[in-house]
């Protein structure tokens, strides 16, 4: 078994530093991916210490103790402000990073240093070193909770702008954002089991096994099978889609195939003419699926014509003609009696509160007011 625990710790740590190399030399120098590096740079570290504990390697034990006594304090910040990275400004993030990770910050120079000199010396130079000492056994088990609190606040970070992302780029589920769930995914399973893991010792006694071995054992599975997986599936490792605003026109049409344009071109008329002639946009829940197969294309070619050839999204893109018949609803002597509302429904609109804020948007001008000067 010691030579299982070998093999995957060392292909663990070099995988994570494959990781970190792919993120170091990629043109995009963005603060998700220095996340990340740091990220996967502690997980290294973490590795390191397994095996350094099965081979009694007292020298890699100190580089990686102080590190490592509280890393899951930093591990779960991390994987929250790398979630944040992808949506909200760097300078926001930065600034919550200072906050997250202050508690590791704080543990590494107030317990993991003052610890590892008193293991060192072999007497206790502060006096609260001999209560952590005392209480060590609930140490393990509430840094456990405290990374699941992370993750899970992570998921409903990511939960939370889903639906915005969904607006912009309609196949964001089935592609870009897989590894991201992953990377969530696969602490929680592995920090859960941990958690079991010391439920059962603090009920039952301890195991004759080192349990912690069995975690870094899923560790280095999770990270092997997170880059074959990352490296096979295109754009998984980092979503590059999210940086759009800062790519320039010319670059987003040079993403373009030049064979495709011709067709591209074909798709937009029928597109146009589809839209115009059979309003599908009157549906509240026309979705891209059902846009495709009006003009017989699959998802992904209505996707790309939008997002890559029209540079719009497809929640973008149909309500600009909703919008365009409501005005046009609006000022026929039919509608004279309806409430603005009513008209915004019959215009395939299932929220007000959106259909106000894209017509206020994409006129200047309130519905109300839109109204008015019509009248």
């Amino acid at each position: 078994m010691k030579l299982v625990y070998d093999f995957l710790f060392i292909i663990g740590m070099l995988f994570s530093c494959i990781y970190i190399y792919i993120f170091y030399k990629s043109k995009d120098k963005g603060l998700h991916k220095s996340i990340l590096i740091v990220f996967f740079a502690l997980l290294v570290f973490v590795l390191l210490e397994s095996y350094a504990s099965i081979h009694n390697i007292e020298i890699l034990l100190d580089i990686s103790f102080l590190i490592v006594y509280g890393v899951k304090l930093a591990l779960g910040p991390l994987l929250l402000l790398y979630i944040q990275s992808l949506f909200l400004d760097d300078k926001k993030v930065l600034k919550n990073g200072i906050i997250h990770l202050t508690p590791f910050i704080v543990f590494v120079i107030l317990i993991s240093a003052p610890y590892k000199i008193a293991m060192v010396s072999g007497e206790y130079f502060v006096d609260y070193i001999d209560v952590i000492q005392q209480y060590l056994f609930i140490k393990r088990p509430l840094l456990d909770i405290i990374y699941l609190i992370y993750i899970y606040i992570s998921f409903r970070t990511f939960d939370k702008f889903k639906k915005a992302l969904k607006c912009n780029y309609s196949h964001i589920e089935h592609n870009n954002f897989i590894w991201v769930r992953y990377l969530l995914i696969a602490p929680f399973i592995i920090i859960f089991i941990d958690l079991f893991f010391v439920g059962y010792q603090m009920l039952f006694g301890y195991l004759r096994w080192r349990t912690q071995n069995l975690i870094m054992l899923l560790t280095s599975i999770s990270v092997c099978y997170g880059l074959y997986y990352g490296v096979k599936q295109s754009k998984v490792l980092v979503p590059y889609f999210l940086l759009d605003s800062s790519i320039g026109s010319k670059d987003r049409k040079k993403m373009i195939n030049e064979k495709l344009e011709s067709e591209f071109s074909s798709f937009e008329k029928l597109l146009v003419e589809f839209m115009e002639k059979e309003k599908p946009y009157l549906d509240e829940d026309l979705t891209l699926s059902k846009l495709a197969s009006g003009i017989h294309i699959t998802d992904k070619k209505l996707s790309a014509l939008l997002n890559q050839y029209l540079e719009i999204s497809f929640y973008n893109f149909v309500n600009s003609y909703r919008i365009k018949e409501f005005k046009q609803l609006i000022a026929l002597p039919l509608y004279k009696d309806y409430t603005i509302e009513g008209i915004a429904y019959e215009c395939g609109f299932k929220s007000k509160a959106s259909f106000y804020r894209l017509f206020k948007k994409e006129t200047g001008q309130s519905p109300s007011e839109f109204k008015i000067n019509q009248n």
